[in-house]
């Protein structure tokens, strides 16, 4: 009996089967179960960044997040074809930040950091170097708080930092260093968060930033006030991006659209920056791997106190949505305080500009990331502020520069720097032999080369 049953359930189940074989295929219903995996997958993305964007609020909102890097490079200087720096350098910077306070629209962080820091021949601290010499045996290591702030930010439109902090500015280091903090207050209003989605995305920034930094302390550290005047410092930019291709919403109906579809994007910057104290820091400041300043401001040589810069930046932002993006920029900074040199010339040495042009990553932080860059430079003597902008350029100087910087694991960076300079006027100081003559040859040029690696956490 049992024989026969499971016989008959063998031919019903081979009957069904050939029934259904033989049922054609309904196109919607494929439609459908092709779309509802498109939406289980669709689901899977939207949770999988919705657990990074909770994790990343997570993170932000801890009391407490260590971070900084460790660096090693070689730094060779020839000037003249005659050896003037051949050594490694090293390089530490460790810092905490964290969020103490957010609600309502309201938050209130804190950033401290500490980095190596070195001091020039004449034993003046140098703000725009962080890269030292390998020590000795036994010998102390400099450390210094580069950076200790408190931020404010209000409905993430208005952003106020008291305390010591990096340039917030758009540019790159013509003007200031990245390894120079000011020290004072920092106002920025964010204009694009009043404006509709739409605009925001023709409009990414439109934002306005000021800065009051007061470098005098007294007898309480370096540099101090005198009667050469008070190194003081205001300055202010308008920065507003411009993505003329952005569209709000996707061609396709239906579809999502992507959080950037523009592949170009316009940045413009407009500066204006007053300092007061030039003859008083040049005795208490170094200038790095100079022995002293490399302004005028005179007609009788002597070093004068005040700056008035103008500054204009452009840069225009190609394949934005790829991760390699190609960049091209142009700074360019006029000082309306500078004087003629000699009496008789009317040269003021008063302009500086950098153009330059990267292709890669804007952050190095995958493997394989990668930034090649190439900038040329032109900077008078009387143009900037000696003591602030890039390490490698001070004033008085012209040449390019190649740089390439590839990530060869997740935050561990190597990096080279190849720079070809000469003194823009060679009967002025600065970088590169004096000549006699204009001579338009190597023996009046400087070659620096610095390569290394660093390590971010």
């Amino acid at each position: 009996m049992r024989l026969i049953l499971l016989t008959a359930a063998f031919l019903m189940a081979a009957g069904l089967g050939a029934q259904n074989a033989d049922k054609p295929v309904d196109p919607v219903q494929s439609r459908l179960e092709q779309l509802e995996a498109e939406l289980r997958s669709l689901r899977a993305r939207l949770d999988e960044r919705d657990a990074k964007a909770g994790d990343e609020a997570l993170r932000l909102q801890n009391l407490i997040q260590v971070y900084g890097d460790i660096g090693l490079r070689y730094h060779a200087l020839f000037e003249s074809q005659t050896e003037t720096i051949n050594r490694p350098e090293f390089r530490l910077h460790l810092g905490a930040y964290g969020t103490a306070y957010e609600a309502r629209g309201q938050r209130i962080r804190y950033n401290l950091r500490m980095t190596t820091f070195t001091q020039d021949e004449k034993g003046k601290p140098v703000p725009t170097l962080a890269w030292l010499p390998f020590p000795g045996f036994g010998a102390p290591q400099l450390l210094a708080a580069d950076r200790f702030l408190v931020e404010y930010t209000l409905q993430r439109t208005l952003q106020i930092t008291a305390g010591r902090f990096p340039s917030p500015y758009a540019g790159g280091e013509l003007l200031f260093d990245a390894d120079y903090n000011f020290q004072g207050l920092c106002e920025s209003v964010a204009f694009e968060r009043l404006f509709a989605g739409s605009a925001r995305r023709w409009l990414p920034r439109l934002e306005t930033v000021g800065i009051q930094s007061y470098l005098a302390q007294n007898n309480l550290g370096l540099p101090s006030a005198s009667g050469a005047g008070t190194p003081v410092y205001f300055g202010a930019q308008l920065r507003i991006d411009v993505a003329p291709f952005e569209l709000p919403q996707s061609a396709m109906e239906g579809g999502i659209a992507p959080e950037v579809t523009s592949e170009l994007e316009f940045r413009t910057a407009l500066g204006v920056h007053y300092f007061d104290g030039e003859q008083a820091i040049s005795q208490s400041i170094g200038t790095g791997l100079l022995q002293r300043t490399t302004n005028v401001l005179d007609a009788s040589g002597r070093v004068r106190s005040e700056f008035l810069l103008g500054e204009v930046y452009f840069e225009v932002l190609f394949l934005r949505r790829s991760r390699a993006s190609l960049r091209a920029w142009f700074h360019g900074v006029l000082n309306f305080f500078a004087s003629t040199q000699v009496i008789g010339r009317g040269e003021k040495n008063d302009q500086a500009f950098e153009a330059g042009l990267s292709w890669g990553m804007p952050s190095l932080r995958e493997q394989w990331d990668f930034r090649l860059a190439f900038r040329y430079f032109y900077v008078e003597a009387d143009a900037l502020i000696p003591e602030f902008n890039d390490e490698a350029l001070n004033t008085n100087i012209k040449g390019y520069e190649f740089s390439l910087s590839v990530a060869v694991f997740p935050n561990v960076v190597l990096f080279g720097l190849f720079t070809v300079s000469e003194r823009e006027d060679y009967e002025l100081f600065g970088f590169g032999r004096a000549s006699r003559r204009e001579p338009g040859r190597a023996a009046g040029q400087s070659l620096r080369i610095r390569a290394g690696i660093y390590l971010s956490f």
